[in-house]
């Protein structure tokens, strides 16, 4: 398989002219080479006042504080990362670290790209989901093409059970869906089998990577039971 290129915003932009200019080559532009113009204009939307009262981000916090498994991670805050792929490269071929490298090797991902300052809970948490996005890729088994963001998105959905945060993922699929032209129905297909699996998978939201990089990855699926089995898309069953 040929390798693609993802490419993220470093840094979510504040200024209006270039949210609006993102916004207006994500229409214009081949949707295939849209990828860095798409990222900014979603994390523009999560990071301003319009967008965090449209999400409600406050509401998916408190569910999450509800279950004893996730509520820690929201009292803690815990810092994670960067990343350093270089250190995973030494481990054994099938732990998490392995493939995880090999992934974003292959792949050209660098998972250290998007930095939102957690300065308070929403953006701790925002910070923290775009800092462990990729682990959640692996884990899962859905790849980093469109039809396996849309699995995560939906496993992301299962996972948190909140309403406005479902909300947030349906209107970043709609623009996939009108600007990329994208297939209505192999994505509702790919949104409703990863919302499943996070329904029935025990909760990602706050583990403590660093402490499982050397585990098998077949035991950190089996651990938070992620079921691969309706995966779409190129996904990620083991090594890139």
């Amino acid at each position: 398989m040929q390798a693609s290129e993802y490419a993220y915003s470093a840094t979510p932009t504040r200024n209006p002219f270039r949210y609006a200019r993102a916004l207006w080559r994500l229409v214009l532009k081949d949707p295939e080479r849209t990828t860095p113009e798409a990222a900014i204009v979603e994390i523009g939307f999560a990071r301003s006042r319009w967008g965090r009262r449209f999400a409600r981000w406050d509401q998916t916090l408190a569910i999450l504080a509800k279950n004893p498994q996730t509520a820690r991670a929201l009292v803690e805050r815990r810092a994670f990362g960067p990343i350093v792929l270089d250190d995973f490269e030494a481990l054994p071929e099938g732990t998490l670290g392995r493939v995880f490298v090999d992934h974003c090797r292959a792949r050209h991902i660098d998972p250290n790209l998007i930095q939102i300052p957690p300065d308070d809970e929403v953006g701790w948490f925002l910070n923290h989901l775009y800092q462990t996005h990729d682990i959640w890729h692996v884990v899962t088994g859905w790849g980093n093409d469109l039809i396996g963001e849309v699995g995560l998105g939906g496993f992301y959905c299962g996972q948190f059970r909140s309403p406005t945060f479902f909300g947030f993922i349906l209107a970043i699929i709609m623009m996939n869906v009108i600007y990329r032209r994208a297939d209505l129905d192999v994505i509702l297909d790919a949104f409703a089998a990863g919302y499943r699996a996070g329904k029935h998978a025990e909760p990602l939201f706050g583990t403590s990577w660093d402490e499982l990089w050397t585990m098998p990855i077949d035991e950190v699926r089996a651990r938070f039971a992620t079921d691969r089995a309706a995966i779409s898309g190129e996904g990620i069953q083991a090594a890139a």
